[in-house]
């Protein structure tokens, strides 16, 4: 016999305790279970049936089916002996057996005829034959041989073998304990072996072996050795079993001797399984979980409450088909996901009063030790809680205030080149080595320390500023012709580096802003890159390196620029972390992750949750040194970006495995050289295993778990189905599809959802076939290769039934019938009394048919001439409208033009009036110049004779120049309203136009005293004359130029002396016409009325002060008159712009007059 004793193993067993462990990926089910609650606490068995079910024992309960989404019980009212329930088998033929303190029960029929929803009924008496009553109370009792009978262990009866065969007949026998004399020894295990054998554990410690009708002693030891209470055959023939003592036993072969394992403290209850990835877990009541290496026949894991499970009492483990582990417990059943292998949990919690593993879940940042230096960690962890080191069995060993640590809020972690554990907190820097030599110049406050019995010692930087993280980047060594590595610890408004064994200082003196910097990264030209909370992004405008590090943290050269902020178009100021990866800067924000090229600050690629990541933050995120792919921490889990194929290609989170989906701070995702991810959280630190964590590949089975098909009250029929995917691994990732054929034949899109509800599904005269067919995949994307198809029949509503539909057409054929001899009595009886009617009839037209032609014929000459009476007088009074309408619009037009006139007379008032004021001057002049004449004439003074007459000379040619300037303003006025038939001649534009404006302006201030404006006229000096109705252009100025100073005098009404008047008049040459353009800067012409404009009686003047036909009247003397052009364009402002185009004609038109 060899024994292997572990002292590690052992000593983690002395210490749970006092020591913390990993914890461990679980999802629990208890009693208090706000979802799937258990019906009590104590768990003795799980089974997995054929049909994928899992089954749990739970004592003082019954049995509970659970299909991954509802827990179904059977207690005594299925059929169950009692409720201290224990073992559960399925036979060959797949009958359930189960047993309990009273014995056995088996399933009245096979599982699989158990289908639909329908229940499964146990029983005690099979087709005649009673079950054993004898009580079971532990498990290992009860097991089923390779030929499928059910065999179950006593106290003194021996081994009760049972075969239901596929007719359902039953038969039993008895296979003797009696080994050692004549008395049946107890039987405290029984497990059935691959070649038919049975193995049993006897009272009295010993290991027996049933095989081929024969029974030999496979172990046992003399003086009463401890009962094996569980015994295992693994899938490579090895033998296991569990003694009462703790000792575990395994034989690999029939003669060589045991291993011995101490797997525990002693216990009454214990089990052994294997599982799929070559290990055996043994547990017992005592101890919980031990996991062993079958082929290294080492001890390599120990679980118990301090890992997470409910109690350390375990009663059994399976692993079902999926490669899931459930644990049955004293307090209820726990699930280890198949792909727990790829999770290593560490939490600050404590189970069972044990010292936790971390000071505080809050991981801030992660260290992975790597191979400089004499570190005895595995990994170390910053928290809020001081720094951790961590060793290869998960024993920690925490480093706060108390040991010399500057603060014990840790934000950064990193290790030199030289093996030297930086540590950079809120309060500052503090560092430990482990070789006394490498405590730098600057060190403060040298303690000595411990860790792992190994020692160390801790420093501290003197008045170093509070640090948010820490990074690691390669300097370019120019007397190396290399790299050599330098750590960076960003902070309030400093940035420290840590160099070739010297500190530097770089901030604000350097050109950075005075905020918190919170990254940095180093291209390959030696840019230095600065996240900031607040400020955006900024790199140094020179490159870096080991030789001008400390020539650039003395100076106070602004070498820092802002190249990437809200201001330059970035999404954001807050940069959360910054990485170099291939020529490419990867920028960690809220709003995603960035990739930028660094040249141009273009973004070449962003992650958010609408490109694949679980949530926009990237907090924290780092590269994989195996595979190349980004790990990128978010507050919904962790995910994997390929960057070559530009997408998220996977998921982890709290459901798969991790101990919490919310990344904590930028130093909370590393990457270890082979590939293993450290996640840190708000509740501890996960490290994930890519390469152990692979898809389920096992496909779900379908099962119809409810049918409900009934007809209500008001004749609906109403269908109800429910339905379970039986995998377990992530049951809310598992989707479905489904479709109702005969009803709809497309498949739903995939969802959660499990079961379905049809109502007033259509069926006529005969019952309708439907089909419900139900497909699903599991989390890994694998379909289930049986889908569900199930046929059922609906029934017609009784009034759409083939009889009803008789009885609806007997009866409307009998009313048919009965109406058509009604009919046919009732048209033979009028046609009858129709001829005798015809007859009379026909005596009474002979006679009255000429009077009534004569009539006729007299009343239709009558209405024609009614008729045409009315059509005369109705033209009539069409005739008098038009007449009345007509002189209407002469009359409006006469007004126009009168109105016209008066203003053309308002202006000749205020022109001629200055004319008159100079020749009433000049005449009396002349009266008194006469009078001095006369004197000097009497006094006979020729000189003074001589001047007088000279000045009255004067005098009487002024007179005679303003009497002829005010003829020609009243010739103008003449020709302007003479009527007849206006005649084309020769006149000059721009003196006509200059003529007009004074004249609309004179009027307009003679009309509103105090109003001014200006006029500003921009003339062609080289326009020539042409042939045009000048009294008819002159009249068109005159209304247009009104229009544009009502305007200004409008708006300057409203605006008051803020408010400049200006009417713009000017005159050009074009192709073929001469162009006149009035604007002004009134309030414009609206989009509304624009169109409107020229339309007769159209005006927007209040009412009495205006007739609307003065821009129509303009518009025809120039378009039909002179065939030009009048326009209003569209200003881009205030104001409005008219153009009135007139052809240049040299020659009088012959016959030729304007369109008035």
């Amino acid at each position: 016999m060899s024994w292997k004793v572990f002292l590690p193993i052992v000593f983690i067993l002395c210490m749970w305790p006092k020591a913390g462990a990993q914890e461990l990926p679980l999802t629990h089910f208890t009693s208090d279970s706000e979802v799937n609650a258990l019906p009590s606490a104590l768990v003795t068995h799980i089974f997995q049936d054929s049909q994928g079910y899992i089954w749990f024992s739970v004592f003082t309960s019954g049995l509970v089916r659970y299909d991954g989404s509802k827990m179904e019980l059977y207690d005594q009212k299925n059929g169950l002996r009692d409720l201290g329930v224990w073992q559960m088998v399925e036979d060959g033929n797949g009958h359930l057996w189960s047993s309990s303190s009273a014995g056995l029960v088996v399933s009245k029929k096979p599982l699989k005829e158990y289908k639909n929803g329908k229940k499964i009924e146990f029983t005690s008496l099979f087709n005649g034959i009673h079950l054993t009553r004898e009580a079971v109370f532990r498990n290992q009792q009860l097991t089923v041989d390779a030929a499928g009978r059910v065999l179950i262990g006593t106290a003194d009866k021996g081994i009760i073998r049972y075969h239901i065969d596929k007719a359902g007949q039953i038969t039993a026998d008895t296979l003797s304990t009696t080994i050692t004399g004549l008395k049946e020894l107890a039987v405290t295990s029984l497990v059935a072996g691959e070649d038919g054998g049975i193995y049993a554990g006897l009272d009295g410690g010993l290991l027996v072996k049933y095989h081929n009708g024969e029974v030999s002693v496979f172990y046992g030891l003399s003086g009463g050795a401890e009962n094996f209470i569980s015994v295992f055959e693994d899938k490579d023939g090895g033998v296991w079993a569990y003694r009462q003592n703790g000792e575990l036993l395994h034989f690999r072969s029939n003669s060589e001797s045991p291993e011995i394992f101490l797997a525990g403290l002693p216990s009454n209850v214990a089990d052994i399984t294997d599982l799929k990835d070559g290990t055996i877990l043994a547990s017992n009541g005592e101890s919980g979980i031990i996991r062993i290496s079958k082929k290294a026949g080492e001890i390599i894991n120990t679980y118990t409450r301090a890992n997470g499970l409910l109690n350390d009492n375990v009663y059994y483990i399976l692993e079902d088909l999926e490669g899931n582990v459930w644990i049955a417990q004293s307090g209820g059943v726990s699930k280890l996901r198949y792909n727990f292998n790829a999770f290593e949990n560490f939490t600050a919690r404590s189970k069972g009063g044990e010292r936790p593993v971390l000071p505080s879940g809050k991981i801030n940042t992660i260290l992975v030790s790597g191979t400089a230096g004499d570190s005895p960690c595995r990994f170390w962890v910053g928290t809020e809680g001081g720094a951790t080191c961590v060793n290869e069995y998960s024993l920690s060993r925490f480093i706060t205030q108390a040991d010399g640590l500057v603060g014990d809020w840790v934000n950064g972690l990193a290790m030199d080149d030289k093996g030297r554990i930086w540590i950079a907190t809120t309060q500052g820097l503090s560092a430990i080595v482990f070789n006394k030599n490498l405590i730098i110049q600057e060190a403060h406050d040298v303690r000595e320390i411990v860790i792992f019995g190994k020692e160390a010692y801790l420093f501290s930087i003197w008045d170093s500023p509070p640090f948010i993280a820490s990074e690691n980047l390669k300097l370019k060594n120019e007397s190396k012709k290399g790299y050599t590595e330098s750590i960076w610890f960003p902070g309030l408004k400093s940035l420290y580096v840590f160099s070739e064994g010297n500190l530097y200082e770089l901030g604000p003196k350097q050109g950075l802003p005075p905020t918190l910097y919170k990254s940095v990264a180093i291209d390959k030209e030696g840019i230095l890159w600065v996240g900031t909370r607040d400020r955006g992004l900024y790199r140094s405008t020179h490159p870096f390196n080991t030789e001008n590090l400390k020539n650039i943290s003395g100076s106070e050269n602004k070498i820092f620029e802002q190249v990437w902020s809200l201001n330059t178009g970035a999404p954001t100021n807050h940069i959360e972390k910054l990485l170099w990866h291939k020529d490419r800067l990867l920028v960690g924000t809220q709003v995603g992750l960035y990739f930028m090229d660094p040249e141009s600050h273009e973004i070449l690629q962003h992650f958010n949750v609408s490109k694949g990541l679980p949530a926009d933050n990237a907090v924290s995120f780092a590269v994989s040194p195996v595979s190349g792919n980004i790990w990128v921490g978010t507050n919904k889990g962790l995910a994997e970006i390929d960057p070559e194929a530009g997408s998220v290609i996977k998921f982890v989170n709290r459901q798969t495995g991790l101990i919490d989906n919310e990344v904590w701070l930028y130093g909370s995702v590393k990457v270890d050289n082979k590939g293993n991810v450290y996640y840190g959280t708000s509740n501890g630190l996960s490290i994930y295993h890519p390469d152990k964590d692979q898809p389920n590949s096992v496909p779900p089975k379908l099962q119809l778990t409810n049918v409900d098909i009934s007809y209500k009250s008001d004749s609906r029929n109403e269908v109800n189905f429910e339905y379970a995917a039986l995998s377990y691994a992530n049951v809310s990732d598992v989707q479905y599809k489904t479709r109702l054929v005969g009803y709809d034949d497309t498949w739903s899109p995939p969802s959660g959802i499990k079961r379905l509800r049809y109502t007033n599904l259509p069926a006529y005269f005969w019952p309708k076939e439907y089909t419900l067919e139900v497909t699903a995949e599991n989390e890994s994307g694998v379909v289930a290769e049986d889908p569900i198809s199930y046929k059922f029949m609906v029934e017609p509503v009784w009034w759409l039934q083939w009889y009803a539909f008789l009885i609806y057409f007997t009866f409307l054929g009998i009313l048919g019938l009965l109406i058509d001899r009604l009919q046919r009595a009732r048209l033979i009886k009028r046609e009858r009394d129709n001829a005798r009617l015809r007859e009379a009839e026909l005596r009474a037209e002979t006679a009255n048919a000429r009077s009534t032609a004569a009539e006729a014929q007299a009343l239709a000459l009558q209405s024609e001439n009614e008729k045409k009476a009315l059509e005369l007088e109705k033209a009539r009074e069409l005739e008098k409208a038009y007449n009345e309408l007509k002189a209407t619009q002469k009359q409006l037009i006469q007004a126009e033009k009168m109105a016209s006139l008066g203003r053309l007379a308002t202006g000749v008032a205020h022109e001629i009036k200055n004319p008159l004021n100079f020749i009433n001057n000049f005449a009396e002049l002349s009266v008194d110049l006469v009078e001095e004449l006369e004197e000097a004439r009497k006094t006979g003074n020729e000189e003074e004779v001589a001047f007088l007459m000279h000045d009255l000379k004067q005098n009487t040619t002024k007179i005679h120049e303003h009497g002829k300037r005010a003829d020609a303003i009243v010739q103008s006025m003449m020709q302007h309203a003479r009527g007849g038939k206006p005649i084309f001649e020769l006149f000059d534009v721009n003196d006509l136009v200059e003529k007009y404006t004074d004249l609309a302006y004179q009027g307009k201030r003679n009309q509103y005293s105090g109003f001014k404006a200006t006029i500003k006229k921009d003339l062609d000096p080289y326009i020539e004359e042409i042939n045009i109705v000048g009294q008819e252009v002159g009249q068109v100025l005159l209304n247009v130029i009104g229009n544009s100073l009502d305007a200004v005098l409008h708006k300057s009404k409203t605006l008051g002396d803020f408010f400049e008047p200006i009417v713009k008049i000017s005159t050009r040459k074009a192709e073929g016409f001469v162009e006149i353009t009035i604007s002004d800067n009134g309030p414009g012409i609206s989009e509304e009325i624009r169109e409107k404009i020229f339309e007769p009686f159209f005006t927007t003047k209040p009412t009495g002060e205006g007739t609307g036909l003065g821009l129509s009247l303009s518009y025809n003397i120039i378009t039909h008159g002179h065939h030009g052009s009048l326009k209003l364009v569209n200003n881009d402002g205030e104001g409005a712009t008219f153009i009135i185009s007139l052809p240049i004609l040299k020659e009088k038109l012959k016959n030729q007059v304007a369109a008035g």
